[in-house]
């Protein structure tokens, strides 16, 4: 009677517990990434999106990229586990099936190299082109197939052949777990453990002899390199740019060096240009330029641990809409962010020394801020009625590599402009060096051969609420990221690299 049972037991869920589990596991992970897939699709760089790069409003709004990183994990280790007892089994293979496990497989592989860019270019584009064809085409297609099929002629035996908790295993589940944790490591570049080659060490020097220091001449040589690989950028061949982090410190100040590929040298902030008929101002798009910009990098440190960016990354603060192009920053903790500018801050000398906080949608810039300052800084040279500049050079030595030296700006007015020749540009931005906390990173930089070098030096500890305070012998984790003549749409990689102080 017993023996009876059981065989109508195995009889109502034919498939291994495992399996069943895993059933109604991937449709729903598959939906999240395909919603998410479709936000971060639309807010790419507009040569590749067929929105236009904004997210329209009824697209899946906020941190898409965190949700997506998620659903990914969930659903690589699915299709792993999947395939292996699929193909234990002796059963017809079903086409939509094979569809599904193939193309989820094709995904986890494609993704790996869109997380880790290496190689030519081309492998880099052939990956994401295949990923956004399977993951937004085949995909769908396949589980709508697949869903039709099973409420149609095996909708009587749905629940029974795929029960979720009928006879369960735990040694399948513990079996899942582990899985789920070794995707994770993969993806999540070394979840729970540091990898070496994503740290940048230190290297302790003697203090400088003088104050004011030619930062190029620091032994950088002692200093081993970080080579961090960026993707996904406006403006870099195949969105693609490779950067070299060195770093020294003295035991009060912190000294880096950062280096990447970027062919031509960008030093503008849409500026004026004089014609005939009156003044133009020379932009494309105002919330989201990409051709009259400048070049600019970026680093960013949490100001306090936070293990959620020690695992994401920069994911966990990157958030799509908001009413802006790109999206917006924004963080229940401070985070520490160096901007450098080409040529809103690099021509006095400094780092914009900024954060990201809370987030606030009536603000402009939502979770960015600025740090205090006392004076000094850059502003738009554009009149209230947004026709002329504001200011005009007062000479040829008013400007400097695109902006007009605050105190060489000459206040518009008729007589002034009507010295400018026909065809002249003049710099859209004027600017000083800041004075204050905003001002506490110094910088020097070049561009030659078709590359940036820059240095940067900044005190370990400002003394700032706002900035993160380094000390010999601790870690910090941060975010890397390079821009190439774009406001928004740089080139980033969400892993996580940490700063090691050697004591």
């Amino acid at each position: 009677m017993t023996e009876n049972v059981d065989k109508r037991k195995r009889r109502r869920t034919p498939y291994p517990y495992l399996f069943r589990l895993l059933h109604w596991l991937l449709g729903p992970s598959l939906v999240v990434l395909v919603l998410t897939g479709l936000s971060l699709h639309a807010i790419s760089r507009p040569q590749w999106s067929l929105l236009a790069g904004r997210l329209p409003s009824w697209f899946w709004p906020g941190r898409v990229d965190l949700v997506h990183l998620v659903a990914a994990i969930l659903f690589s280790a699915a299709i792993i586990c999947s395939l292996g007892v699929y193909w234990q089994r002796r059963r017809r293979k079903r086409i939509d099936h094979l569809v599904l496990l193939i193309g989820g497989l094709v995904m986890f592989l494609s993704a790996q190299l869109l997380l880790n860019p290496l190689g030519p270019p081309a492998v880099y584009w052939t990956a994401r082109g295949v990923h956004a064809v399977v993951g937004l085409v085949v995909l769908p297609v396949a589980l709508l197939w697949h869903v039709w099929t099973g409420l149609g002629q095996y909708r009587r035996a749905l629940v029974v052949a795929f029960h979720p908790w009928a006879r369960p295993h735990y040694g399948e589940l513990v079996l899942f777990a582990l899985v789920v944790f070794a995707v994770a490591c993969l993806v999540l570049s070394g979840l729970p453990v540091r990898s070496a080659n994503r740290e940048l060490l230190a290297r302790r020097i003697a203090k400088p002899e003088e104050e004011v220091v030619d930062l190029e001449k620091l032994p950088w040589d002692e200093a081993r390199p970080l080579v961090v690989e960026l993707a996904n950028g406006g403006g870099f061949s195949a969105g693609r740019t490779r950067v070299t982090l060195r770093a020294l410190h003295d035991g009060s100040e912190l000294f880096l060096s950062a280096e990447w590929s970027d062919p031509v040298e960008d030093r503008q902030y849409m500026p004026w240009k004089k014609t005939p008929e009156g003044w133009q101002r020379l932009v494309t798009d105002e919330d989201d330029e990409s051709v009259y910009y400048e070049d600019k990098f970026g680093l960013a440190f949490p100001t306090q641990p936070d293990w959620r960016f020690e695992r994401f990354g920069c994911a966990i603060y990157c958030h799509a809409g908001g009413g802006r192009a790109y999206g917006y920053k924004g963080s229940d903790r401070i985070v520490d962010v160096w901007h450098w500018k080409s040529t809103r801050t690099d021509p006095v000398g400094q780092v914009d020394d900024k954060y990201w906080w809370k987030i606030d949608f009536e603000s402009k810039n939502i979770g960015r801020h600025g740090d205090p300052k006392e004076g000094g800084g850059y502003k738009k040279n554009v009149s209230k009625d947004k026709t002329h500049p504001a200011f005009l050079p007062d000479g040829p030595e008013a400007v400097k590599q695109g902006i007009i030296l605050a105190d060489r700006a000459a206040e518009y007015t008729p007589r002034v402009a009507a010295k400018i020749r026909p065809e002249q540009i003049v710099p859209g931005i004027v600017a000083s060096a800041a004075v204050g906390d905003r001002g506490d990173i110094r910088c020097q930089s070049h561009h030659q051969d078709g590359r940036w070098k820059l240095f940067i030096r900044r005190k370990m500890d400002t003394g700032s609420e706002y900035d993160v305070t380094f000390v010999p012998d601790r870690t910090y984790p941060c975010g890397v990221a390079a821009f190439d003549r774009t406001s928004k749409r740089h080139a980033y990689n969400l892993s996580v690299h940490w700063f090691v102080l050697e004591q």
